[in-house]
Formats: structure tokens, C-alpha cells, sequence
């Protein structure tokens, strides 16, 4: 945790982790992340979110007011003013845990492996590996490992 949020205990956090998850998903969105930054020397929270039709700026805005006013309830744990920060998890976020890999399945995603790089639908995962469905010169099902050192990451097209 950043050095502006040393006054904020490991029970606290998880206390405002609690109660932001809990004012997202009443408004049918899905937690990513919870990050605790700083901007200017503030303390600043950042809500990433997900749902699969997208986050609209709408969304960004309902869960806002919906988190502050979760927030406001646990005011004792801010002794100083912090800044709110809602915003969609992005198209380029790395896929990375069980959660992300979920919220792939039926996507394209592109695998880069130093220079190599390849992309497929993502058909299958597990705690260790995953299967994409690749096309073109490489077509078929392949596994990758997920401890190795590779970039794993939604397709985009435009």
C-alpha cells in the first residue's frame, strides 16, 4: 500500500474493499481492481470495473455515487479528504487471474512471447494453462502455461 495511505489499517482496507465490491455489484457491475495511488500527494481510490456489454460513462457515474455514498458510511476510517476515481478496467488490461480469464472465455485474446505473437479465442482455462482456438497458419487448439513469462491480453481490432 503507497505511503499516503499509512493510515489506513490491513482491516480497514479490507473493510472499504467490503463495502465498494458490495455498492458495484448491487448496480450489476463487476470489481477488477480496487487501487489505492495517490494524485497530487492525495490519497486516491480507483474502481475498475467490468460488465460484458462494456462500461459506459453512465456506469462509471452510478457506481461513483453509489461507492461515495458506501464510503461516507466508513468516514472514520479517512482522518484526510481522498479522491474517488471510477473508471472501465480497459480494452488493453492484461488477463491475468481466474477472474480475468472468466470474463475472456468466448474472446479473442493475443499471446505475446517475447517477440512471438499469436491470437485465438480463448476456449478453455484452468488454474494452470489455457486453450485458445487459433486461425490462419497456426489453426487449431493450443495450450499455454500460465506461469510462463508471456503477455496475455484481449485482441483488438480496429
Amino acid at each position: 500500500m503507497p505511503g499516503v495511505w499509512k493510515f489506513l489499517s490491513e482491516e480497514g482496507r479490507a473493510e472499504i474493499e467490503a463495502a465498494v465490491a458490495a455498492a458495484a455489484e448491487g448496480a450489476g457491475r463487476e470489481i477488477v481492481e480496487i487501487a489505492f495511488g495517490e494524485e497530487g500527494g492525495t490519497p486516491a481510490l480507483t474502481v475498475f470495473l467490468w460488465k460484458k456489454e462494456g462500461i459506459s460513462l453512465d456506469d462509471c457515474e452510478e457506481v461513483h455515487g453509489k461507492v461515495s455514498d458506501a464510503l461516507d458510511a466508513l468516514e472514520r476510517l479517512f482522518p484526510r479528504d481522498y479522491i474517488l476515481n471510477v473508471s472501465s478496467s480497459g480494452l488493453d488490461r492484461p488477463v491475468v487471474t481466474d477472474d480475468d480469464f472468466r470474463r475472456s472465455e468466448g474472446t479473442v485474446l493475443e499471446v505475446v512471447d517475447g517477440k512471438a505473437k499469436c491470437h485465438g479465442t480463448l476456449v478453455a482455462y484452468d488454474s494452470e494453462t489455457f486453450t485458445l482456438e487459433l486461425e490462419g497458419k497456426r489453426a487449431g487448439k493450443q495450450v499455454f502455461d500460465r506461469s510462463a513469462n508471456i503477455k496475455v491480453q484481449p485482441y483488438i481490432t480496429f
